[in-house]
């Protein structure tokens, strides 16, 4: 409800900025009078091209504003999130806000032909674009992810060494909500993180819901080596079926129409698998599995749950876990007299 009013605030200011514009500007030109005040009359035809830019710009944002709540009403109905609505609205005020510089610059050129030089204009032109040089490298950022769909509103992306939900695209740089960050895992932090949009042109973009919501995750869990292993593998298995199992199996065919090889079939985990690796102390057995982004917390959770409980409840397997033992020199001496006792005794009978 804040937010419902948020916007319509927000709208309201900006239709009062774009009337009190027009007022102003009729006053200044004689085209308003008000009764009992005199007010000198300003020849702005000099001024005109910036007159009609700064309109035109004050009147795309007041529309767009106006418009928001309505275009969200409309499709509320017909698209399900409504991150993917404000993608969409998004979407049409890019087209809109390219309409209306383009007319601005237009007006622009057509007014500073008379007032400027083409030299003026050039040494104008090359300063703005040395000040400007990272605010430029935004917006051909923010052009790159547009055109290319590197992401949308409603996305989970990580750029930057920051993770987050998408929650606002702007020319200039996009803002999301962090997730992970200063906690372990992937809860949110409640941190808002403003990323630059030159960052697209300089490192990577990993978006984990571009095509699919699913990720693929993995559980490292160490059995000791006097454990029975093939029996810890089963336990594990089991644990993934009762938790994933089912989920992974209803999604494969969503997946497998994502793949851009039919190829990637054969090399991708669609079944909880478990791959076997040693350690200094252990056997890992690493269980690897699909599950959605958005409750992947919740996934490991429960298997964890399982695994224990299965663990537990089997005397032929057992955590490897880093201890150390400490031995006093007494235990030690009296155990190496024990081991050469036990060797002399070895000799005397193989004689």
């Amino acid at each position: 409800m804040k937010a419902d009013a948020w916007r319509k605030a927000r709208a309201f200011f900006w239709v009062a900025v774009t009337g009190v514009f027009l007022l102003a500007l009729a006053l200044m030109i004689g085209r308003i009078a008000i009764p009992g005040l005199a007010l000198p009359i300003v020849d702005l035809t000099p001024y005109l091209p910036w007159v009609y830019t700064l309109m035109i710009l004050l009147a795309t944002k007041a529309l767009l504003e106006v418009l928001k709540p309505v275009f969200r009403a409309v499709l509320k109905s017909h698209v399900r999130f409504e991150a993917d609505i404000f993608a969409h609205f998004q979407l049409v005020s890019y087209i809109v806000w390219a309409f209306a510089i383009g007319l601005s610059l237009y007006i622009l050129a057509g007014g500073g032909a008379q007032e400027f030089s083409f030299l003026g204009t050039a040494l104008v032109s090359a300063a703005l674009i040395y000040v400007m040089q990272e605010p430029l490298l935004n917006i051909v950022g923010w052009m790159i992810l547009v055109t290319m769909r590197l992401y949308k509103l409603g996305d989970r992306i990580e750029m930057n060494n920051t993770k987050g939900y998408v929650v606002e695209i702007s020319p200039m740089n996009t803002t999301i909500r962090e997730f992970g960050g200063i906690q372990d895992g992937d809860s949110f932090t409640g941190r808002y993180v403003t990323v630059p949009n030159s960052q697209v042109l300089k490192g990577n973009v990993f978006n984990y819901t571009k095509d699919t919501p699913f990720v693929w995750d993995q559980l490292v869990v160490g059995v000791t080596y006097e454990s029975d292993h093939k029996v810890a593998e089963k336990l594990i298995l089991e644990a993934a079926e009762e938790v994933v199992g089912p989920m992974m199996r209803e999604s494969r065919a969503n997946l497998r129409a994502k793949y851009e090889f039919a190829d990637l079939a054969d090399y991708v985990a669609e079944e909880p698998r478990v791959g076997w690796g040693l350690a200094d102390s252990s056997v890992n057995l690493t269980l690897v599995y699909f599950c959605p982004v958005f409750s992947k917390g919740f996934y490991r959770t429960r298997l964890v749950k399982r695994i224990l409980e299965k663990f537990a409840a089997d005397a032929r397997v057992a955590f490897a876990y880093p201890h150390v033992q400490m031995v006093s020199e007494k235990e030690e001496n009296s155990r190496s007299l024990g081991e050469s006792g036990e060797a002399r005794l070895r000799a005397d009978l193989a004689r």
